[in-house]
Order: C-alpha cells, then structure tokens, then sequence
C-alpha cells in the first residue's frame, strides 16, 4: 500500500497510522531495498558485554565536529565514537 504524497500520516489517528505500518513495507515505500544475505556455516555469534557509561570532557567545537561527521556518516555521535575507541583499541594491540 503506497502512501500517496499528499496523504499526511500526522492527520491519521494512532489506530489509522498503527494499520498502516502494518500493512506497509519499508520496501515497497522505496524507504530500504532488500538484500540478500548469505552466512558462513558454523557461524559464531560473539555475545558483547554490557556497556558501562563514561562521562567524557570535550570542548564545544570537538563535539560539533564529532556530531558533524556522525551526521554525515548517518550515525550517532556516541556510535561513532565507540567505533572509534575501539579501531584505536585494536590498532594498539597489533
């Protein structure tokens, strides 16, 4: 069911907006396209530990531009900063 772009979702009532996720696909609203998807046999799944939280100083132009890039790499600025901790994390170790 292709919403057209006049209808308004925000016009709708919860129960309205509710049936219509229900019986959309993010697909077929061209939001995501499917992908195949294929998996080695005997794949280990690694179970991540629990995530402490770290308060962490920075000055105001750091983080705009830590936000910035995040942005533009479409992810969460903590994301990307844990990603980021951790590549270092592993370069330090070889």
């Amino acid at each position: 069911m292709k919403m057209k772009k006049t209808e308004n979702r925000k016009k709708m009532t919860d129960e309205e907006l509710r049936d219509w996720y229900d019986k959309t696909s993010m697909v077929d609203q061209g939001i995501v396209r499917p992908v195949k998807m294929t998996f080695a046999k005997g794949l280990k799944i690694k179970i991540v530990s629990p995530r402490r939280l770290v308060a962490l100083r920075l000055e105001d132009d750091t983080l705009a531009k830590i936000k910035e890039i995040a942005a533009h790499k479409g992810l969460n600025y903590s994301t990307l900063m844990r990603m980021w901790i951790t590549e270092r994390l592993r370069q330090e170790k070889a």
